[in-house]
């Protein structure tokens, strides 16, 4: 358990900076990470993907705080945005981790992989993308949110892949997406991890310390460290040039595509 415990602390570091820096939750880190943890420690192959994405979430309700904190002292977070997209991500999040519980375990790795190639691809060769100005009473975000957290709570990931280019073609700098990205990543972790906790509590598959598809010591060990690492990330965010964020993250997806795809 200390070693497993350790394991987790150090992965915690990795997706505590990914999280500030691009506001994406630290998911789209932890969910292939988990993948390959849970198969060495030997969970039984069914549950494997829904118990690594349902830990995922459970983590970017720690993360996201921490970075949304951060984000939010440097008075980067927009709260006109915020309220109507976290309204709709409450619903959207919930009723994607009931319908990802549904889907085969290799499906949605699959899924997960192929999704992240195409981030990649996008953000290497996309032009910005301008929406037109919202008036206050646009009903919009609530169904961008409701979408929002859907796929992010199917995906595991704190949403920031889909939140981020909404708010940057929104007309919101770069700094302000990401920081409101990440605020948004909290309504998302929290509701999916729910419904995961609550599909998952009567499997009779699920190991010692897992509480519905969370692993508890996954939840405590990366927790203690990403916290923290979040922070320092979204430090960094804002002393960064947006070209370099752009292909930072481009990067990291088409390698996490390749090990779910093909793991």
């Amino acid at each position: 358990m200390i070693e497993a415990l350790t394991l987790f602390a150090i992965l915690g570091i990795f997706a505590g900076l990914v999280a500030g820096l691009f506001g994406v939750g630290g998911g789209i880190i932890t969910v292939p990470f988990f993948v390959a943890f849970f198969i060495q420690f030997g969970f039984e192959e069914e549950i494997i993907i829904h118990m690594a994405v349902g830990t995922s979430l459970g983590c970017i309700v720690f993360t996201g705080i921490s970075s949304a904190h951060a984000h939010s002292k440097k008075n980067a977070i927009s709260y006109n945005f915020l309220k109507p997209l976290a309204s709709g991500i409450v619903i959207g999040a919930f009723l994607g981790a009931l319908f990802a519980v549904q889907l085969n375990g290799n499906l949605l790795k699959t899924i997960i992989g192929i999704f992240a190639l195409l981030i990649a691809i996008l953000m290497s060769v996309s032009r910005d993308i301008k929406l037109k100005p919202r008036n206050q009473t646009s009903k919009e975000p609530y169904f961008v949110g409701s979408g929002i957290g859907f796929f992010s709570s199917i995906l595991g990931i704190g949403g920031g892949i889909f939140s981020v280019p909404y708010l940057k073609a929104s007309g919101l700098p770069m700094t302000s997406s990401v920081g409101t990205s990440a605020a948004c990543g909290i309504p998302i972790a929290v509701f999916g991890a729910l419904g995961y906790l609550i599909s998952g509590v009567d499997n009779i598959l699920l190991p010692p310390f897992a509480l519905g598809y969370i692993y508890l010591p996954a939840v405590i060990g990366i927790s203690l460290t990403s916290i923290l690492a979040a922070k320092y990330g979204a430090n960094i965010a804002h002393h960064v040039s947006e070209k370099i964020l752009k292909r930072m993250m481009a990067c990291m997806m088409f390698l996490i595509s390749i090990y779910m795809v093909f793991s």
